[in-house]
């Protein structure tokens, strides 16, 4: 932007940098001088584990509706959430995004305990309610996804897995050598597996996962590939998302997917909310809450509901699903001695038996 050099009064001064910045921000300038505070950048820098089909389209039409540049920033599936969040972590002093948005809440919290997000409370997130909300307003939840049991529906298997309402039936003898998990140490299953350690208890929890070792249980590299082994009629059940179920079943693949522990006695299932922060330090504060802003609107909630990335809106999810009581930031706290403790099991380690 041409700076002014002309002698002119305060009042006239202000008028003609109102107009200026108005202009550039229409044009989204990219060559620019730092901006002031109270101008919005024409670029914002979004770090996410979203799936890239669900999350692209949405950036096009937020850069069509706000003229602002998004640089995306995504991950592999079976690293995608900790990989980002190594990068974030290696990038403290020197923050690269500007907004992170990932696809489960508990190393949300993790890296919001550490200091890595700016306090930031959505003007379009106000009816949230505050069981998904937190406290500090490091991060705004949006939507939920939630732990199903994918089951392969093919004719020679489908008998055999109609059985199956509760995690707990995956330990039946029936089914040795027919189930997978996601490692531990991915993506939401580690969420998962804190869960449970926290739920149940590590007495119940670590019988449950000697029961899954012995039943010659599958750890794969990633969730969809979970799915994606059922559907192919390799393995016939185990736990994963509820999106990657849904893409085997819209692509008419024999696989459908149980929500378990949903009767009297059931502990529910895990529901695990997507969650957008701002990054402590961003280079571009102002559109990076525009962005949270577009984000968070319950329009774009149903749309990824509608899409079957989400399974159930923050804003009503009681009406639909019976969900596990669980304490989100203790879970967060209990995730590295959970999922270092289950894989010590499931994988014959010493000293855990």
């Amino acid at each position: 932007m041409i700076s002014l050099q002309f002698h002119l009064s305060r009042p006239l001064v202000a008028a003609v940098a109102v107009i200026a910045a108005g202009l550039c921000g229409l044009n989204a300038c990219d060559s620019k001088p730092a901006a002031p505070a109270t101008q919005v950048s024409g670029q914002v820098v979004l770090y996410t584990s979203i799936d890239e089909p669900y999350v692209r389209p949405l950036v096009k039409r937020f850069e069509q509706t706000t003229g602002i540049r998004v640089t995306l920033v995504t991950d592999s599936e079976a690293t995608k959430t900790a990989g980002l969040i190594e990068k974030l972590q290696a990038e403290r002093d020197r923050p690269r995004a500007d907004v992170y948005w990932g696809n489960e809440i508990f190393h949300t919290i993790n890296l919001a305990e550490s200091g890595l997000f700016a306090p930031y409370r959505s003007p379009v997130a106000e009816d949230v309610p505050a069981r998904w909300r937190d406290p500090a307003d490091r991060y705004t939840d949006i939507g939920l996804r939630a732990r199903v049991i994918a089951i392969s529906t093919r004719p020679d298997i489908a008998a055999q897995v109609r059985s199956i309402r509760s995690l707990l039936d995956l330990t039946d003898p029936k089914f040795k050598g027919r189930l997978a998990i996601c490692h531990p140490g991915f993506g939401t299953a580690s969420g998962h597996v804190a869960a449970l350690y926290t739920v149940w208890g590590e007495q119940k929890a670590d019988d449950f996962f000697r029961k899954l070792r012995d039943n010659d249980i599958k750890l794969l590299g990633g969730n969809s590939v979970v799915a994606e082994q059922v559907a192919a009629g390799v393995l016939w059940a185990g736990p994963t998302d509820n999106d990657d179920v849904a893409i085997g079943k819209a692509e008419n693949q024999p696989i459908d997917g149980i929500v378990p522990d949903q009767g009297p006695d059931g502990i529910g299932t895990l529901l695990m909310p997507t969650t957008i922060a701002l990054v402590a330090g961003a280079a571009n504060p102002i559109a990076g809450k525009k962005l949270i802003d577009f984000l968070v609107a319950p329009a774009v909630e149903r749309e990824l509901i509608d899409r079957r990335y989400l399974g159930y809106s923050v804003r009503d999810s009681e009406k639909h699903v019976k969900a596990m009581d669980v304490d989100y930031p203790k879970v967060a706290a209990a995730m590295p001695h959970a999922v270092e403790r289950s894989l010590a099991i499931l994988q014959h380690r010493r000293g855990v038996r």
